[in-house]
This record gives C-alpha cells, sequence and structure tokens, in this order.
C-alpha cells in the first residue's frame, strides 16, 4: 500500500450527475458524496426535456493530473437509445474544446488526437504525447500532406454542434492554435539539444530539469520521446519505455511512464501486436483482460522464448495497480470491443456470439473480479447480447435445426447463454411461438400413443422454469404445457378405457412423476391418491403374478415407484407406512 501511495499519489472520489439530452450528455451536479447525487437524479428523471440521467464515480489522480469515470446508475425514457455509450459528459460545450495550444495536451484532446490520426500514428509508432512534445515528430506529421488539415476540419465540425459559431470559424482558431504551438515548439527546440536519457536514468533527468522550481514535465516528455524514437514496433516501444523504470522513481516520473503507455494501449494495432499474431477479436478481449491484472497470457515473446524485460516490468506494475492511466485505457478499449459492431468471431453468428460473451464474462470471474461487478462493462455485455438478436440473425438460427423440438431446443440454449434479463426478454417472443403442444407432438412422433408426450413435456415445463425469462412469458408457456400435460393425463390415463383400472393407476405412477407443479400433477396426485385409499387396487394388481416371491417383489417394487414419483404423501405407501 506504501508503494502504491508512492507512486499513484494522491487520489480523491466524487461523483457526478449527468442529464441526456439530443444524444448529448451534460454535467448537472457533483458532489464527494453519492447520497447528494441520489436525490437531484430522481427528480431530474421527470422533466420532459431529459431522455435520461447517469451517475458517474469520478476518481482524481491529482498528481497523476488525470480522472477516470464509471457510470454506476443510468437510467433513460423508453425508446430512448444512445448512439455513443462511452460519451464524455460536455460541461456546456464539446469536451475536446481548446482555447490555446496548450489545451492540446489535455486527456480528452490526446484522446480526439488519436482517433484522428490513428492511421498516422499506428504507422509511425507514435503517441499523442511525442507529437505534442517532441518537435522532430511534431513536424513530420505537420509535413504529411494535408492531414492534420483535413483533421481539423471534421473536429471543428464536431465541436460546433450546438453553438452558434460557424465550422469555418473554429477551423481558423484551430488552425492558428496549431500554428502557435508548433512554432513555439521549434523554437524552444533551438539551441536546447534533447538532454540525453537511458534505461534507468528518468529519475536523475526529472531532478535535473526540476532545478530551481521549473516544471520538468514537459523537458521529460521530450527526453522520453526522443529515447523512444526510432522503434519500429509497439512492443519495442513498450519494452524501451518500462526500462526506464527503476525502484526509487517518484510519482512524477510515473506519471510520464503511466501516461505514454496509456496512449500506446489506446492503439488497437499495438494489442494485436501484444497478442504476436493474427487473432479473433475474442482473443484482444480476452488479452486486454489479462493485460489488466498483469497476466502477460498470449504477449508475444522474443526468439529466445522469454518475454521483453520492459513488458516484464509492465505486467509487474498492472498487477501492483500502480498506472493508473494504462489501467483505465485497458478497461476502456475493453469496453470499446464490447461496444463494437465487428464480431467477435470471423462470421456474425448468433451462438458463437452469444458463446464469446459468455466466455468473456467467465474470463473476466477468473482473472478478474473486479471487472465483474463493473456497471459498465456488464452494460456492454448485456447490450451487445440485445443487438445480437435481431430477426434476420433469429431466422437464420432457426433455419439451421428441423422440427418444432428442435427450435425450441436451439432457443431454449440461446436463452441460456444470453447474459442480463433484456436479452432473455427479447428471445421470450421467439420461443413462445414455438410452445403449441400438438405441433411438438406430431414432431415427436406421439400422435399414436400420446401419453409418450408427457415426459418430454415435463421436462420443456422445467426448463423454461429455470431459463431466466421474464415473469409474464414464462409464466404463459407454463400454463400452455400445463394445460396440455393435464389433458392428456386426463384422457390418455386416467380416462382411458382401453386401460385396466391397475394399469392406469401403473401409467400415471410411471410417467407422471416428473409432472411440473400446476393442474395437471394436482391431477395426477387426487387420482393416485384416491387409488390407494382403496385396497382393492393393490390386492387385484398383485393377483396378475403367480408366486408369493413374485407379488413379493412386485409389491416392494410398486411402493419404491410410488415413492419416486413424490405423486402422493409418503403416509400413503404400505411399504412406507409399515
Amino acid at each position: 500500500m506504501e508503494r502504491q501511495q508512492h507512486l499513484v499519489g494522491t487520489v480523491k472520489t466524487a461523483f457526478e450527475l449527468h442529464s441526456l439530452h439530443n444524444d448529448q450528455w451534460l454535467l448537472v451536479k457533483e458532489g464527494p458524496d453519492l447520497r447528494q447525487i441520489e436525490p437531484a437524479a430522481a427528480l431530474l428523471i421527470d422533466r420532459k426535456e431529459v431522455d435520461g440521467v447517469r451517475i458517474v464515480r469520478r476518481r482524481d489522480y491529482l498528481d497523476h493530473d488525470f480522472k477516470s469515470h464509471i457510470t454506476v446508475r443510468k437510467r433513460l425514457r423508453a425508446g430512448v437509445a444512445e448512439t455513443d455509450p462511452l460519451q464524455i459528459a460536455n460541461p456546456g460545450r464539446d469536451a475536446s474544446w481548446c482555447d490555446r495550444a496548450e489545451d492540446f495536451t489535455g486527456d480528452i484532446q490526446r484522446q480526439v488526437i488519436r482517433g484522428l490520426f490513428a492511421r498516422y500514428l499506428d504507422e509511425h509508432r507514435l503517441t499523442p504525447l511525442e507529437v505534442l512534445y517532441y518537435e522532430v515528430a511534431a513536424r513530420a506529421l505537420d509535413n504529411a500532406g494535408t492531414l492534420v488539415q483535413g483533421a481539423l476540419q471534421r473536429l471543428a465540425s464536431q465541436q460546433v454542434r450546438g453553438t452558434q459559431q460557424s465550422a469555418v470559424s473554429r477551423m481558423k482558431e484551430l488552425m492558428a492554435m496549431v500554428d502557435d504551438g508548433l512554432s513555439r515548439l521549434v523554437a524552444k527546440a533551438k539551441g536546447n539539444p534533447v538532454p540525453p536519457l537511458a534505461p534507468g536514468g528518468l529519475k536523475a533527468l526529472a531532478d535535473k530539469l526540476a532545478v530551481g522550481g521549473a516544471d520538468p514535465m514537459p523537458g521529460l516528455y521530450r527526453a522520453t520521446a526522443a529515447y523512444l524514437a526510432g522503434t519500429k514496433t509497439w512492443m519495442e516501444k513498450l519494452d524501451r519505455l518500462f526500462r526506464l523504470f527503476s525502484p526509487e522513481l517518484s510519482v512524477r516520473e510515473m506519471r510520464i511512464i503511466d501516461s505514454i503507455a496509456a496512449e500506446i494501449m489506446g492503439s488497437s494495432l499495438a494489442l494485436r501486436e501484444l497478442v504476436g499474431k493474427e487473432a479473433d477479436r475474442i482473443e484482444l478481449v480476452l488479452n486486454a483482460i489479462n493485460l489488466y491484472v498483469g497476466k502477460l497470457g498470449k504477449v508475444e515473446m522474443d526468439d529466445a522464448g522469454s518475454h521483453l524485460p520492459g513488458v516484464i516490468t509492465l505486467s509487474e506494475l498492472l498487477a501492483q495497480g500502480v498506472l493508473p492511466r494504462t489501467l483505465a485505457e485497458l478497461r476502456l478499449g475493453l469496453l470499446r470491443h464490447l461496444h463494437a459492431r465487428l464480431p467477435f468471431h470471423g462470421e456474425r453468428n448468433i451462438q458463437d456470439e452469444l458463446r464469446a460473451l459468455v466466455r468473456i464474462q467467465d474470463h473476466l470471474k477468473v482473472t478478474a473480479p473486479a471487472l465483474v461487478n463493473d456497471e459498465e462493462i456488464q452494460e456492454a455485455i448485456n447490450l451487445r447480447a440485445d443487438k445480437l438478436i435481431q430477426p434476420e440473425a433469429m431466422a437464420d438460427v432457426m433455419a439451421m435445426a428441423r422440427g418444432t423440438y428442435s427450435k425450441i431446443n436451439l432457443v431454449l440454449s440461446l436463452v441460456n447463454m444470453a447474459p442480463g434479463r433484456q436479452a432473455k426478454a427479447k428471445l421470450a417472443p421467439y420461443l413462445r411461438s414455438l410452445i403449441v403442444p400438438d405441433d411438438i407432438v406430431w414432431d415427436m412422433g406421439c400422435q399414436n400413443r400420446r401419453m409418450d408426450i408427457i415426459p418430454p413435456l415435463s421436462e420443456l415445463s422445467d426448463r423454461i422454469m429455470n431459463a431466466g425469462l421474464p415473469e409474464g412469458p414464462k409464466r404463459e408457456m407454463l400454463e400452455i404445457l400445463d394445460s396440455a400435460l393435464f389433458e392428456t393425463v386426463r384422457t390418455e390415463i386416467v380416462g382411458n378405457q382401453a386401460m385396466g383400472f391397475a394399469d392406469r393407476m401403473l401409467a400415471l405412477i410411471n410417467t407422471c412423476g416428473g409432472l411440473p407443479e400446476g393442474r395437471a400433477r394436482g391431477f395426477a396426485s387426487d387420482t393416485l391418491t384416491t387409488a390407494l385409499r382403496r385396497p382393492e387396487f393393490i390386492l387385484n394388481y398383485l393377483e396378475r403374478f403367480e408366486s408369493a416371491s413374485e407379488r413379493r417383489d412386485n409389491y416392494f417394487k410398486l411402493c419404491e415407484n410410488l415413492a419416486a414419483s413424490r405423486l402422493v404423501p409418503p403416509a400413503l405407501i404400505p411399504h412406507a407406512a409399515a
């Protein structure tokens, strides 16, 4: 704990209340206590102009100048869906807004830069921080044709939404800020060579740059960017970056390492490189979970079959929880994967995708229990499952099964796999449409001996009861099956005059023990109870056996079957009473 405090610094927790208006989340209120926020949220959701409310837990890492956000409550008005569930709340205007060149170094602004220049940054294995603090990387990007101009045009259009300013005017402001920032960066570099930096030398350089009370952070970022320059892969960059770590580092130097590592982890290409091979997205997700808890898992090894020393240090620091930005980025990357429309496997198959979600949930439980209770991750899993269940996809799945009972089994397997109540509720109508007892009878070839349908219908009732379906549809399906079972027991067994009385009672015992609670089971129980109170039932039954030993054996067998059926009170079973 002392080591974590030394490397992470002071952390404070606060709560924010956000309201949704026209697909934009706005910051309404914040406070240190959840109890201050919840009453305001309850009042806010009743206002007509509000499409939704959410309460966010914010952790302020004061020494890292970093904030993490996790949604702990969310309620949307009926019929409202978010375009981007990961959207950051705006404090009245776009959260990425900049008023001066220095604002580009903010967390949200750097995330936007990462998105706008993703292809260029991945091709050159660069992070936004390296571009913002190292003049060589900044000039290279500025000279990359019209890349910067095109990106700023898109950013300007985004930032002016909901304002009175035109995109052209905002574009000119952004261009002026970029030009000003670049010119000042280049000017500072003239006659000021980058201080040399070597593995283990970050603390000494930080102390040197802080002499006289100067802010060492810009110089540290610049020196670190120069030290990392020329790396050919993200793996190589991570290895080199974490070779800078040494036990004597303080939170000041850890902020440098953590910030750059987080931006590397923000690249999907970097996560692919870490796996070391072309992999399905499910493998990337599982590997991100492993990394979150400091397990290297399938991270690529060197030619000697060992992990790179810097990458091992990365995993150790993640396991210790002393890289808050990197941990937040890995968590955010997991959420992006869950919310993305791309399939986890090569082809988007509803069964494979649901199995992938189950695999992710199981992996979270075993590997990262803290993430299992993460409200946003569970919401993302539930939303993904819900979006998978579409009429076209269900039609393709149903076409794979032949016959009513096979289709029922298929849908029930999807219900059992589906995480969350919302997805199960969406599958309920598909299952309900198949619960037609006559179709099941014909499908199973029981039309000539309908009592044979009793065990499968009883089993089906039990599976529906335990499938986690919404109460209304579940009750409706169980009532349909119970009515079919009741009629079958009444007409095909009890009312079947082609069978002797004893044989009818034996049929009840042998076929109705698995009946679910309901009219059918109650009827079978009452009928057997009445029969047992008539001594001639057992006496007439035993007369069919010639020898005393046969009668004794079948008597005990009858008693055992009666007890196993649980259709009558134990006191009524002769052997049990004896």
